[in-house]
């Protein structure tokens, strides 16, 4: 088995969470959901969209609010133009093709929301598997989509590093036994920490968190 990075997407490899605010405003308000940044940032970000519309919409059916969140991914991609991988990302990426430590993309977005991204970021070829929790029996918070993204590659969970952003991405990894680091991009560290992340990072230039990937992947080669 093989060390392996799994990345969480939106907040972690690229900041879109302005993006899906906007769109879910917009889909909401015709609902009577004024929503506003503080409650999208404490209870709408890494939570999947089946939890979210029985949380805020609970009026309407299942169908009826998988609906809704279905046209908040469709305004939300239509707002998607130019967008930039975060910071450090690719010299890690680069590091890890070095090691021979297979990648992954974990997140709980829609695969339509998954592929523009990555395409948009020309780093669809830099992931050798792309796991979306809502295919899945179950999403995040639940460690299933990491522990399928583990199964695919091969790995080690002891020697394995997730990066997330959200409280219910971080446990989801932490149930799954893999080491998580905490990107500080819209939740509080000590939210982070309380939900399993060993460290927090605001990029993944922070010294802590390469320090932390080089000792649990068990890598040689320095990471520059």
């Amino acid at each position: 088995m093989t060390a392996t990075l799994l990345f969480d997407m939106d907040g972690t490899i690229v900041e879109t969470d302005h993006l899906h605010f906007q769109a879910m405003r917009s889909v909401f308000m015709p609902h009577g959901v004024d929503l506003d940044w503080e409650t999208y940032r404490t209870r709408v970000i890494g939570v999947a969209n089946a939890a979210t519309a029985a949380t805020f919409l609970p009026g309407l059916a299942p169908a009826e609010g998988a609906a809704v969140l279905d046209a908040k991914e469709a305004a939300y991609r239509e707002l998607v133009t130019e967008l930039e991988a975060a910071s450090g990302l690719l010299p890690l990426l680069d590091w890890a093709d070095r090691e021979g430590i297979p990648c992954a993309v974990v997140t709980n977005a829609p695969r339509a929301n998954a592929e523009l991204v990555l395409n948009a970021l020309q780093l669809t070829d830099r992931f050798r598997c792309l796991v979306i929790g809502d295919e899945l029996a179950n999403a995040k918070p639940h460690p299933l989509p990491y522990l399928t993204a583990i199964e695919r590659l091969g790995g080690d969970p002891a020697r394995s590093v997730a990066f997330e952003d959200s409280p219910a991405g971080a446990r989801a990894a932490f149930a799954a036994g893999v080491g998580v680091v905490g990107l500080l991009t819209s939740v509080e560290p000590d939210t982070l920490q309380g939900a399993g992340a060993e460290v927090v990072a605001r990029d993944f230039n922070d010294p802590e968190l390469l320090a932390y990937v080089h000792g649990r992947t068990g890598a040689i080669g320095a990471i520059s």
